[in-house]
């Protein structure tokens, strides 16, 4: 039977994309039970990437979530750990800084204003609550509470929850006002940030039904702050306690750790470093990836509730999702989803496409007339010939250490018995890097982009990245009449084409860098896209690079630039491989995202690397045309000048 399917809901693959209430969309992911949000008794500072989970983990303890309509029932202790979800405005933030006014002065400014945003927050919270099936407090009770302390701060602030709610409102208009005009207006009065917000919070737990209220402010995206601003938070996390307690996440780990004071915060006293990229890693992210892209599939199907929905949303049953059976059991619904060919069996279908076919024919008599030898390729081609040999020909018949005579002995050897070169060394080296060079010229669906495990692979443990790729599988099904599962390799590498092209596309949105990101991105594409044509492929594979010599150390800049890309997520940082120089230990090894893959055809697995000076990497990323030209060139001398035109191919 057909499912039918809201496409509008999968369309949403970030977070900020979704209501404030997330109650119903949130799914426990493994290492929930490690993070300990609810029980904190100081603040973290949560760090990872874009599209690891963050804001929805965050919107998940925000009080709209915790305290949610669709909530049928909600314990008492959850007025234990009231949630406040801010993300930074960094467009308004940043306003609030010079114009004639002194830094020092700001930091006054901007404590209260947070404070004020907070205390607007508690007051919805407040109303929240009420609203909710949480039974210690209603409407009643809290209309009948008084906020007493706010006209010690502010004369004339009247007491009910909802007056003084509007009131604050205004006066966060009248600021947002004086912002626009700070020359021309006189600054209205804030009251003290943290002192304020306590003040409100002791006045709520005055209904003995909130004595143990406290507050928890997570700050998304800090690093976006002015630094002065930063100072100011890190202010309030180090003196964070019950019942007010602020938090951070950062696409990267803490470096500004100064506060507004002569005091500084680490991570040691004041708050705990939760890397959810590492809590991820370690996790088995694919089978939790899966689970979230299937439970989704339910949601998007009008499905209030399922066996998939309840075991997903439940706390109580994390466990149950560790078990060995469990996992094997989703992670075969998704390969049945997402089915995939083996290497062996993509050749064999390449050699029966008469186009395919036609072009390694091509590539082989090419090579075999290059060698000067006197052998055809109609001798290779003969009959029962093994594909997966046979597709790797054109890379082996260019080397000069391999005389075609004998390479068509190996080849009468292992398509009759399966055993000698190909079977040891040549197949197994060859093969996937041979199979990208013969679809290359052929059409964007290299059928080596399917299958589940390397949408997992290619998505490089980023959950967004992994939906991307399965909705834009839906997606490209959809429009070819095909919706159900199982879906095609055709249709399967066609979406991971469209999707690696739409992320290359974000990257220009990327910060201040944005656009020179996209284009060392479309520079180093090209160039492993290039090298991977090399006729003899001596080094296949190639989507890394390191910088290991050169006549300086790196400037500031570029390390500025590898901070960025790494931050975004562009590229990943890996332990060095093995090095043909011999250098030392210390060099890092930078590969090409893998999501980026399809849109150049090069491979996604960490296999062989490019080593480059820093002349070299300052040139491909901030060089002008005519400099990266140049340095295409010299990195490509050893390809013919048909291939090397590939260097400037993919740069418009």
């Amino acid at each position: 039977m057909t499912m039918q399917i809201d496409a509008s809901l999968l369309a949403k693959t970030r977070a900020e994309e979704h209501e404030a209430d997330v109650w119903g969309e949130f799914f426990i992911p493994p290492y929930f039970d490690q993070l300990a949000l609810t029980t904190a008794t100081k603040s973290v500072f949560i760090t990872g990437k874009r599209g690891c989970g963050k804001t929805m983990l965050l919107k998940y303890f925000d009080y709209h979530t915790a305290f949610s309509k669709r909530r049928e029932q909600i314990p008492a202790s959850e007025i234990d750990h009231v949630g406040v979800y801010w993300r930074v405005d960094t467009q308004f933030c940043s306003s609030l800084n010079h114009r004639g006014i002194e830094e020092g002065e700001w930091s006054v400014v901007f404590e209260s204003y947070f404070g004020l945003v907070i205390a607007i927050e508690l007051l919805h919270a407040a109303k929240t609550i009420a609203q909710s099936a949480f039974q210690e407090l209603d409407e009643a009770k809290l209309a009948s509470l008084a906020f007493l302390s706010a006209g010690d701060y502010m004369d004339g602030a009247p007491t009910g929850a909802g007056d003084l709610l509007r009131y604050l409102e205004s006066l966060r208009r009248k600021f947002t006002t004086w912002v626009s005009n700070v020359k021309a207006m006189a600054r209205p009065v804030l009251p003290p940030g943290r002192h304020f917000v306590l003040s409100l919070i002791g006045d709520l737990r005055e209904l003995p039904e909130l004595a143990t209220l406290s507050l928890f402010v997570y700050v998304d995206e800090v690093e976006n702050l002015v630094p002065y601003q930063r100072h100011v938070l890190n202010a309030f996390l180090k003196h964070s306690q019950r019942p007010l307690i602020v938090s951070f996440t950062s696409k990267e780990h803490p470096s500004d750790n100064q506060t507004s004071g002569p005091e500084s915060i680490n991570a040691t006293h004041d708050y705990r470093l939760l890397d959810l990229d590492k809590f991820l890693e370690a996790s088995k992210p694919t089978t939790f990836f899966a689970e979230v892209f299937l439970s989704n599939l339910d949601i998007a199907a009008s499905l209030a509730t399922s066996p998939r929905l309840d075991i997903v949303r439940s706390h109580d049953r994390l466990a149950e999702r560790q078990g060995p059976s469990y996992q094997k059991e989703v992670i075969g619904i998704m390969r049945k989803h997402f089915p995939e060919m083996s290497d062996k069996q993509i050749a064999a279908s390449a050699l029966r496409e008469p186009a395919l076919k036609d072009i390694l024919t091509r590539k082989i008599s090419k090579a075999l007339k290059d060698r000067a030898s006197k052998l055809s390729a109609h001798e290779f081609l003969f009959e029962g010939a093994a594909p997966e040999a046979l597709v790797t020909l054109p890379a082996l018949l260019n080397r000069e250490t391999l005389v075609p005579e004998k390479v068509l002995a190996e080849l009468h050897r292992f398509s009759a018995e399966g055993k000698g070169s190909f079977d040891t060394t040549w197949v197994h080296n060859n093969l996937f890097g041979s199979i990208l060079e013969l679809y290359r010229p052929f059409a964007r669906e290299c059928p080596l982009y399917s299958g589940f495990d390397t949408l997992a692979t290619m998505a490089n443990n980023n959950l967004r990245n992994f939906l991307i790729l399965c909705y834009k599988t839906l997606e490209v099904a959809d429009l070819r009449d095909e919706p159900e599962a199982p879906y095609s390799v055709d249709i399967q590498c066609r979406a991971a084409y469209d999707a690696s092209e739409q992320l290359i596309k974000e990257i220009r949105t990327f910060g201040r860098l944005g656009e020179q990101l996209r284009v060392f991105v479309l520079r180093l594409g090209s160039i492993f896209r290039a090298l991977q044509a090399s006729p003899a492929m001596s080094e296949p594979e190639q989507n890394q690079f390191t910088i290991n010599s050169g006549g300086r150390a790196l400037q500031a800049e570029e390390h500025a630039f590898i901070a960025e890309a790494l931050r975004f997520g562009i590229l990943v940082e890996q332990q060095e491989t093995k090095s043909k120089s011999g250098v030392g230990l210390d060099i890092v090894d930078y590969q090409l995202n893998p999501i980026y893959a399809p849109y150049f055809q090069i491979s996604y697995r960490r296999k062989r690397k490019l080593e480059i000076s820093v002349e070299q990497f300052h040139m491909l990323i901030m060089g002008n045309e005519t400099d990266y030209r140049e340095l295409a060139r010299g990195l490509a001398r050893q390809l013919s000048d048909a291939d090397a035109v590939q260097l400037g191919l993919l740069l418009s």
